[in-house]
């Protein structure tokens, strides 16, 4: 059956678009030449595992498969700029992101390729990779025991992902991680993740299995259905529908007689962030995101505070947000 092109069609027909109906693949989209960097790098390393890609609806490597999966949305700029739309930004849409993410996913592949698991030296480090994947997590910012590649401190999400983060690091050219995390406790992962890619030089995989697992070859989900259903899952997190019940008592809602709250909080960040720290017993940078949160909130909201009061009731309004932000578990990262 034809394929839907891109180029030539309105965005209706593309939202009502089946995914195996897109005319799109990897090879032409622009981040093609990504797949022979990864090989490259792989192949600069002597290790002999090549992932193949093909696309689905988001960036994973299941288990027992030699391959990653790439959303679709990255395979064209007409869905780049649609995902944007809707969503508000698209995971791996540059060259440098997209790249370490592919090699996030090489470390899942690597892990697949040789059975390194189960290896028990590898457990004690890294920690037993069967422990059940949270629903979200909280990162300790400032921690040293993990590598920083992804963001969000992906690499405390779980075992696996902290295998996974510290071979993309241990990958990336350049990435001169033995200085980095020079007296890190991290570095004794990557010392480990070194020995062991080194011990595999030359080798060739134990398992190569190319199956396209939730390929979008198989869905009969519309572009638009796809779009919605993700939008659904971040909802939770939806700036627009956080209620500010809690706060209600300091604001004003009308702009003429009141300050705009970015332009107060923006004043006053440093002052604010070091009294409502000291007053709740918590880390300065865990009341930083407090603060970013409610302007983020603001921003979108156009929350004002009364000019009669400026700042009087501010750190009350803060404290308010604080305990709200932490109580609903704002400062997790969810899965």
């Amino acid at each position: 059956m034809k394929k839907l092109n891109l180029e030539n069609s309105n965005q209706r027909d593309i939202l009502g678009a089946q995914l195996w109906e897109l005319d799109i693949s990897f090879d032409k989209s622009i981040f093609s030449n990504c797949l022979d960097q990864l090989n490259q790098e792989l192949e600069n390393k002597n290790l002999l595992v090549r992932p193949k890609v093909w696309l689905s609806d988001d960036w994973f490597c299941p288990d027992s498969i030699s391959g990653i999966a790439i959303p679709f949305t990255l395979m064209h700029p007409r869905l780049i700029a649609l995902e944007r739309q809707y969503i508000g930004h698209v995971e791996g849409e540059t060259h440098d992101w997209f790249m370490k993410l592919m090699r996030h996913e090489c470390g899942h592949v690597m892990d697949n390729a040789y059975f390194l698991k189960d290896e028990q030296r590898r457990k004690s480090i890294f920690g037993d990779h069967d422990k059940r994947y949270p629903n979200s997590y909280t990162p300790k910012v400032f921690s040293k025991n993990y590598v920083y590649h992804l963001e969000d401190h992906y690499a405390q999400a779980h075992p696996e992902e902290d295998f996974a983060e510290t071979f993309a690091t241990w990958l990336t050219p350049r990435s001169n991680w033995r200085n980095i995390y020079e007296n890190w406790p991290a570095l004794t992962k990557l010392k480990y993740v070194d020995s062991q890619m080194k011990s595999l030089r030359g080798k060739k995989p134990n398992v190569v299995c190319y199956k396209e697992v939730d390929s979008i070859e198989e869905s009969t989900l519309t572009v638009a259905e796809y779009l919605q259903l993700k939008k659904k899952r971040l909802r939770k997190q939806s700036l627009t529908r956080r209620s500010l019940k809690h706060i209600e008592s300091y604001l004003n809602d009308n702009s003429t007689t009141g300050t705009d709250l970015r332009v107060v909080l923006k004043n006053n960040r440093q002052k604010l962030i070091r009294n409502i720290a000291l007053k709740t017993n918590t880390y300065q940078y865990k009341i930083d995101s407090v603060v970013k949160d409610l302007e983020n909130i603001t921003s979108v909201k156009k929350l004002y505070i009364p000019n009669e009061r400026g700042t009087q009731n501010l750190e009350k309004l803060l404290l308010s947000h604080t305990k709200k932000f932490f109580t609903e578990g704002r400062d997790r990262i969810i899965m």
